[in-house]
C-alpha cells in the first residue's frame, strides 16, 4: 500500500505534491483509526475538516442510503476546507481502518504563510469543486430539457453519486 504519503499523493488533489510536502501536510493533520461501523462525520453537522483515508473502507451515505464506497488514497469533506457549511452525507466505516483528518484552520494558516503546498492543495480542490459544478450543471440542463417525474428528487439522486465514482 505504500506510506500515508505515498497514498496522499495517489489522490486528485494533492497530486502535485512531492512526498516531502504530503509528509510535512500530514505532520499536521490529527491521524486517527476508526473500527468498521463507526461514523467519521455526520450529514448536516457543521464540517471543519477533511479526511483522507490510508486504511479500510469508508461508505458515503445519504438518507440511509449508500451512495459511494470509498478506499485508501480518497478523501472525505473537501468542501469543509472551503466551506464552513453542513456536511452533506454522512461517511460510516465499512472496515477497520486509519485516517489523517486535516483542518481548516490549518490549511488557510499555511496558505497565509504562502506555503507552495497548502497552495498547490487549493487549486487541486478548487478544481475537484469546479468539475463537480459543472457535473451539476449538466445534470440540471438535461431535467429540464427533457423533465420525466420528479425533476428534483432525480437530481439530487444524481447529485449524491457525483464525484464518486
Amino acid at each position: 500500500m505504500g506510506s500515508p504519503a505515498t497514498v496522499l499523493t495517489r489522490n486528485p488533489n494533492f497530486r502535485s505534491l512531492t512526498l516531502e510536502q504530503a509528509e510535512g501536510l500530514l505532520a499536521g493533520a490529527a491521524r486517527k483509526t476508526f473500527q468498521a461501523g463507526s461514523t467519521l462525520v455526520r450529514e448536516g453537522e457543521v464540517g471543519t475538516s477533511m479526511i483522507v483515508l490510508v486504511e479500510g473502507q469508508v461508505d458515503i451515505q445519504r438518507n440511509d442510503k449508500t451512495l459511494a464506497t470509498l478506499d485508501p488514497g480518497q478523501t472525505l469533506g473537501e468542501m469543509a476546507l472551503l466551506d464552513p457549511g453542513p456536511r452533506s452525507a454522512t461517511a460510516v466505516a465499512k472496515t477497520d481502518g486509519v485516517c489523517y483528518e486535516l483542518q481548516r484552520e490549518a490549511l488557510w494558516a499555511l496558505l497565509a504563510e504562502g506555503d507552495d503546498a497548502a497552495i498547490q492543495i487549493l487549486q487541486g480542490l478548487t478544481s475537484t469543486v469546479c468539475l463537480r459544478l459543472g457535473d451539476v450543471n449538466r445534470l440540471v440542463q438535461e431535467e429540464v430539457l427533457a423533465p420525466k417525474g420528479s425533476v428534483f428528487g432525480r437530481i439530487w439522486a444524481k447529485v449524491g453519486r457525483l464525484g464518486r465514482k
